[in-house]
């Protein structure tokens, strides 16, 4: 395509194809609606109101996460993020925004989110051709697309408070999301933004808002402020990284001062990958490709900068923005990073911390009606390396602490980028190097041990670059123990590596070792050809584990070997007895006596488990006092018992493997009351037989 501008057929164009007409609709019907990304290590819920993230995640952990990484471990690093546009319009300043400092976030008519959708649906589409949801269409393994406007001042019968004058912007916004290992902790965000009205914006910013809070919500024990003020910020561009490198444009987070929660240390940031404007990347990383472009239209690089404020009781340039002069002043007029680098570092760390972020891009010159400005922006997460993990590893905050992060904005720019034809003068985005498909796994248990499966489709993937075949081997990954109750769980590590002989990294091993002697193995009720299985020993029951096996290849020019996700197939486990068939073994319970708190707790009373043993496929188990009275009763099916307490909920992915005969207890009746110190009887009636096994168990606290 050309990059060559003419107003007339630009404009023209979006009026006739817009996924909305210019209108003067003042009231919408509005319907509400969640998603979050499924396919990665970023559990980024997006919505059709234009925010991000969930900010009830803090009060209520089980759901959807907000943005949430490693996938199921709690950490978590966003309260509320949302689009912000700007422009002036007939003399008058208007700002329209998705998201502002709100105790409480979003709400339906709540002053300052001021976009609605029309009753328009979030879309999902695949590029995975064996997706529910695939479509040629799709750039990512999963998007996810959004509709909204701010053209309405009433939505389902209430005014939205304070949006007298919209700017009449129509937004699509798609999400994309791969599940690659270099992309698992990265969401790239495209905005196009159409005018809709009748007068040209002029002047115009996009930023993101953004309340980035990186802390694990199933493992602090700090509420209110006191959850949001131990906060660490930064601004990588060039004056501010200490290794010497280009400017990323990157504006990040960490846990700088908590002292209550030895989780996982990570970073969370927003990243501005770039704009297209009049056919024009319109972004100062790209000003030299585009410098006679942007002279032959009197155009100069747009500025993309930070803000901060304060949540509560700031002041001078920390005093939060009120009203759309402020508001637009914070995205237009430059904010004195350098002189605040260490404050916001370091504040966090006397529990001052609870710092607003806004990252701007800006400005347009002009946005004619009908006209659309797309703006292109990820949200990223990453891990401290093992060096700088632990209580002493938050307060640390260089170019070693921040080398995975700078990795993976690296490759956000990368996917972002793809490959530019200069000849041509245009941009095929989203190409990337991809490691070979995903395995499919099957974990199968023994009592004391765990016997993983896969299948070969791997080897016959064809990199889209190179047109080869480069499949170079095989990695087994678990996790170790009570990483589960550290927040880790997906920080699995490396118990072993098979490679070909001819692969030209690895250590040729082989695959002799691992393949199934009689051919491929299929299971009842799983069609999967499984070619290959490796025994692990020494599984301890009660406790879980989680696996995953990965497929690597050679690597290439300018590419290193590259290898699937971990997350792509993990499978949580939990090693026990099998189903007690017969129910000739004896039942029984651990830990018995139970003494609070278990090793494999979590840290509330309603993350406790205590497990029942040799449990019959089905099974009526029942809870008594000495005096005969049921505390609790349970019911047992092995085939589709996954575990039904708050345990499984905080510190568990989805559907676990389960070993059959093993039943999880909270140590709560049926009225939920937590049982105090004393010995209490039990009975197991195997519900196909009508058997009966019974005995006692004792609570120590």
């Amino acid at each position: 395509m050309s990059y060559r501008y003419d107003l007339s057929t630009i404009s023209l164009a979006f009026v006739l194809t817009g996924w909305m007409a210019a209108a003067t609709v003042s009231q919408a019907q509005h319907q509400f609606e969640r998603k979050a990304v499924e396919v990665s290590n970023l559990g980024l819920s997006i919505t059709n109101a234009g925010t991000l993230g969930r900010p009830n995640v803090r009060n209520q952990p089980i759901g959807l996460p907000s943005m949430e990484f490693p996938r199921g471990t709690g950490t978590e690093h966003l309260f509320e993020a949302g689009l912000w546009v700007g422009a002036r319009v007939g003399g008058a300043t208007l700002v329209s925004t998705a998201a502002v400092t709100d105790p409480a976030g979003y709400s339906t008519g709540k002053a300052g989110y001021e976009f609605t959708n029309e009753g328009r649906l979030i879309e999902e589409r695949s590029t995975f051709p064996d997706s529910d949801v695939f479509s040629p269409r799709a750039v990512s393994h999963q998007d996810l697309i959004a509709f909204f406007s701010d053209r309405n001042t009433v939505v389902n019968n209430i005014p939205i408070s304070g949006h007298e004058q919209p700017l009449f912007a129509d937004v699509r916004m798609e999400s994309y999301n791969w599940n690659f290992g270099f992309a698992e902790g990265l969401s790239i965000l495209r905005y196009d933004i159409t005018n809709n009205s009748d007068d040209i914006w002029e002047d115009v910013y996009v930023a993101m808002y953004s309340d980035m809070v990186v802390r694990n919500v199933n493992t602090t024990t700090e509420t209110g402020s006191d959850f949001f003020n131990k906060g660490g910020f930064g601004y990588l561009d060039e004056s501010g990284r200490d290794d010497g490198g280009e400017n990323l444009y990157s504006l990040y987070a960490f846990d700088v001062g908590s002292n209550d929660d030895p989780s996982f240390n990570t970073y969370a940031a927003s990243v501005i990958l770039g704009s297209e404007y009049r056919g024009i990347e319109f972004h100062p990383r790209y000003a030299d490709l585009f410098q006679d472009e942007l002279s032959e239209f009197g155009l100069t690089p747009p500025m993309v900068q930070p803000a901060f404020w304060q949540f509560s009781a700031g002041s001078g340039i920390f005093l939060r923005p009120t009203d759309d002069v402020d508001r637009y002043g914070r995205m237009a007029n430059p904010w004195p990073m350098d002189q605040n680098r260490e404050r916001l570092r370091a504040d966090g760390i006397n529990a001052d911390g609870n710092y607003i972020q806004l990252h701007s891009i800006g400005p347009f010159p002009e946005v004619e009606p009908g006209e659309t400005v797309t703006v292109y922006m990820a949200m990223v997460a990453a891990p401290k390396p093992d060096d700088y993990q632990g209580l002493e590893g938050k307060r640390i905050d260089n170019a070693d602490t921040r080398v995975h992060l700078v990795e993976t904005v690296d490759w956000a720019f990368r996917i972002f980028e793809g490959q530019y034809d200069t000849l041509a003068r245009q941009r095929e985005r989203y190409l990337v190097p991809e490691p070979p498909d995903v395995p499919r796994i099957r974990v199968e248990l023994e009592e004391g041990a765990a016997i993983v499966y896969w299948d070969r489709r791997a080897e016959e993937t064809v990199d889209p670059i190179s047109g080869e075949k480069d499949f170079a081997g095989y990695r087994i990954y678990r996790s170790r123990l009570g990483d589960d109750l550290r927040g880790t769980l997906t920080d699995r590590q490396l118990i072993r590596e098979f490679d070909t002989k001819d692969s030209p990294i690895g250590y040729n091993t082989g695959l002799d070792e691992i393949r199934i002697p009689d051919g491929p193995r299929t299971f009842p009720g799983d069609d999967t050809e499984y070619w290959y299985r490796y025994r692990i020993e020494g599984m301890l029951s009660g406790w879980q584990y989680s696996f995953s096996v990965t497929a690597f290849d050679w690597g290439g020019e300018g590419v290193g070997s590259l290898e699937t996700s971990q997350t792509a197939n993990a499978v949580n486990v939990f090693p026990g007895t099998p189903a007690n068939v017969g129910f000739e073994q004896p039942v029984g319970v651990y830990p018995n006596p139970y003494r609070v708190s278990a090793a494999w707790d979590g840290g509330t009373s309603f993350t406790r488990k205590l497990t029942f043993y040799n449990l019959p496929p089905n099974a009526e188990l029942i809870i008594y006092t000495l005096a005969g009275e049921v505390v609790a009763k349970k019911t047992h099916h092995s085939d589709t018992y996954r575990g039904d307490i708050r345990w499984f909920a905080n510190l568990s992915d989805d559907n676990p493997v389960m070993p059959g005969g093993e039943h999880h207890w909270d140590l709560l009746s049926d009225a939920n009351q937590d049982l105090t110190t004393g010995l209490y009887l039990y009975t197991v009636k195997d519900l196909d037989s009508g058997n009966i096994q019974r005995g006692r168990l004792a609570i120590i606290k």
